[in-house]
């Protein structure tokens, strides 16, 4: 792998330094409109102080349960221009772990994580909830998840609109490779295969993840993004694209028909599998769950992910339940 976690690249830590200055100073800033920002953060905290109270009651125990029993989805993704030696390539992917959100949560996450055996863990973003929570707690939940993964080549991510700058430490420090838009290669029997990680494209998006991916290395290819809003641009470069942001809805009516998904553009790659152009994608339920501690008609996942080469195709999605 080139670029390594704590690799000594000047150049790299003043990238990382100026890009932590911008999005402190993002972060102050209100989301979206003056006015609907300031509506988005009433209604957040209205119902994190609702959650707080009803808590301890039985239909919030329930529903949190409930909203923990995680599946697993495994799937097949062949591309006739994959490299030879990363035939059998295993990707496991985590999202949207909002691990200070339920109790419990990390242990669930761990529980299902220890069986899977993979290459390579991604994780896509948003792994708290609320962007102001204490650090300590948080990662030591997150430890929790990290020691459970059996990874060959580790563990790398990306933020989420629901996390800070302040974590990519803290995130290294139990080490996961924090990509914060650049790529990455890992090499086998002299071949390669890329992977360009963006910081969120939703509330925090800049030019630099644009040209992180638009100025991706030629070869194969994968963009590891939070939300789906960003396709579009990636599919120039990029083979294989996984995200989340969305929860597949997390409030949805029977059949899995979403509500609401919180998107400011590519509505229709919002759950599962899609193509865009010669890219394929997979957009994850994700793992935790958003503000409320629910889920209906919406199981989260863990998504394992095969390489394969051969012709253009993904096969897979069905979901095995926890036990």
């Amino acid at each position: 792998m080139h670029g390594g976690p704590f690799d000594e690249d000047h150049e790299l830590m003043q990238r990382r330094r100026d890009w932590r200055a911008r999005r402190e100073a993002m972060e102050a800033q209100p989301s979206g409109k003056r006015w609907r920002g300031q509506m988005r953060s009433y209604l957040y905290r209205t119902a994190r102080r609702t959650h707080d109270v009803l808590r301890p009651t039985r239909p919030v125990r329930w529903g949190a349960e409930r909203a923990l029993r995680l599946g697993l989805t495994e799937l097949t993704a062949s591309f006739p221009d994959l490299p030879a030696a990363f035939d059998g390539y295993r990707i496991l992917h985590l999202t949207d772990l909002h691990l200070d959100n339920i109790d419990g949560t990390a242990e669930a996450v761990a529980e299902r994580v220890a069986a899977v055996e993979s290459d390579l863990c991604v994780i896509t973003g948003d792994i708290r909830d609320n962007i102001h929570a204490p650090m300590g707690p948080l990662m030591k939940r997150l430890g929790h998840v990290v020691s459970a993964v059996r990874a060959r080549d580790g563990t790398i991510g990306v933020l989420g609109n629901h996390d800070s700058a302040a974590m990519v430490p803290p995130m290294e420090d139990l080490g996961i490779r924090v990509l914060l838009n650049e790529t990455i290669s890992y090499a086998r029997g002299g071949e390669a295969l890329h992977v360009t990680g963006v910081d969120d494209v939703h509330r925090f998006h800049t030019e630099d993840a644009r040209v992180a991916l638009e100025s991706a290395p030629e070869g194969f290819c994968i963009a590891l993004v939070h939300s789906p809003e960003v396709a579009h641009v990636a599919a120039a470069r990029h083979r294989l694209y996984l995200t989340g942001h969305t929860h597949g809805g997390q409030i949805c009516l029977p059949g899995g028909r979403p509500i609401a998904m919180g998107m400011k553009a590519n509505r229709h790659l919002a759950r599962g599998a899609w193509q865009h152009g010669d890219m394929v994608g997979y957009t994850s339920r994700g793992l935790g769950a958003c503000v409320l501690p629910f889920r209906t008609f919406c199981p989260g996942e863990v998504v394992s992910v095969t390489l394969r080469k051969g012709p253009a195709l993904v096969v897979g999605g069905g979901r095995k339940p926890r036990s």
